[in-house]
C-alpha cells in the first residue's frame, strides 16, 4: 500500500495512539494544533500538506473544526468518534469514520482491537486496508449511519466499557457495608469480573451467567435487596440488572417455569 499523506488534528488521547501507528505503518504523518507553539503546525497548515485529514478533537469541535479547514478535491476527512454522524465533516470532498472500540486510558496501543468503519463505497477498501495494517480488526458500520443509530451504537460500547465500572462501584459500596475494608473491594471483586467475561467469550453471555439468579434462588436475591435497603442503596441497579439476567438464565434453559416466576416477584419493580 502506498503511503499517504496524513494530518491529525488534535492530540489528545486517541491520537497519542494513533500517530505512531500510523508512522509504524509506513504512513506519513504531521500534526495540527489548535494552539500550536513555536515550531508546530496549526490545523489549517497540516491539513493542508496531507492526503487524509484526521479530526481527533472532541465531538463538539467536529464540526467546527471541519468547517475551518481548507479543503481540496481528493481530500479524505476522518474522524474518530462513535457518536457523531459523518454530516459534521460535510466540508470535506470525501468523509469516513474510523472507532476504535478501545479504552484509550493507560495502554495507548491499538492494535488488536477492532475499529468501527464509515465509508462510500470507493473509500471502503482503502480504509479498511489501513485498519488491517495497523493491526486493528475493522468492522463495517452501516452507511449512512443516522444520528440515532450512531447514539445506539455508541452507547453500546460506553455501557460495555465505563458502564462496568459503574457496576463494580455499587459493589464496592455493598462490600463496605458488609464491614469489609473499601480499599480491598476492587482487588477482590475484579478476577471475578474477567472470570464472567473469559467465560461469556468462551461461552457466550446465556451461558456464562452465574450466581442465585442462574441458580432459581429467589430467596437469596430477596435478602440481596434487604441488604441494599439496610445499606441506604437504592435497588434500581440491581433491579434492572437482575431482569436482563433472568433473561439470560432462561435463554441458556437453567430454569424451570416455577424459579423464573419466583424470582420475576422479587425483582419486580418497586
Amino acid at each position: 500500500m502506498d503511503a499517504r499523506r496524513h494530518a491529525v488534528i488534535g492530540y489528545g488521547r486517541l491520537a497519542r495512539a494513533l500517530v505512531p501507528a500510523l508512522r509504524g505503518a509506513g504512513e506519513h504523518v504531521v500534526i495540527g494544533r489548535r494552539s500550536p507553539d513555536d515550531g508546530e503546525l496549526s490545523a489549517v497548515e497540516a491539513a493542508s500538506l496531507a492526503d487524509w485529514v484526521w479530526l481527533t478533537v472532541p465531538d463538539d469541535a467536529i464540526a467546527v473544526t471541519a468547517a475551518g479547514l481548507p479543503w481540496r478535491a481528493g481530500q479524505l476527512a476522518l474522524h474518530c468518534s462513535g457518536a457523531t454522524p459523518l454530516t459534521a465533516l460535510a466540508p470535506a470532498p470525501a468523509v469516513a469514520g474510523f472507532h476504535p472500540l478501545k479504552l484509550l486510558a493507560g495502554d495507548a496501543g491499538l492494535a488488536g482491537v477492532h475499529v468501527g468503519i464509515e465509508a462510500d463505497a470507493a473509500h471502503l477498501p482503502v480504509v479498511r486496508a489501513l485498519a488491517h495494517a495497523l493491526g486493528l480488526m475493522p468492522l463495517a458500520l452501516p452507511s449512512p449511519m443516522d444520528a440515532r443509530a450512531r447514539a445506539a451504537y455508541h452507547a453500546s460500547a460506553n455501557l460495555a466499557a465505563s458502564g462496568v465500572l459503574a457496576v463494580l462501584a455499587e459493589a464496592g459500596a455493598l462490600w463496605a457495608a458488609a464491614g469489609l475494608p473499601a480499599d480491598a473491594a476492587l482487588p477482590a471483586l475484579l478476577p471475578l469480573t474477567r472470570g464472567a467475561l473469559d467465560t461469556a467469550a468462551a461461552r457466550g453471555l446465556a451461558g456464562a451467567v452465574s450466581g442465585p439468579i442462574a441458580r432459581g434462588d429467589a430467596g437469596v436475591l430477596a435478602r440481596h435487596l434487604d441488604a441494599l435497603a439496610a445499606a441506604g442503596r437504592d435497588d434500581d441497579l440491581l433491579l434492572a440488572l437482575g431482569r436482563r439476567q433472568l433473561a439470560l438464565a432462561e435463554a441458556a434453559g437453567r430454569l424451570d417455569e416455577r424459579q423464573a416466576a419466583a424470582l420475576r416477584g422479587v425483582l419486580a419493580p418497586r
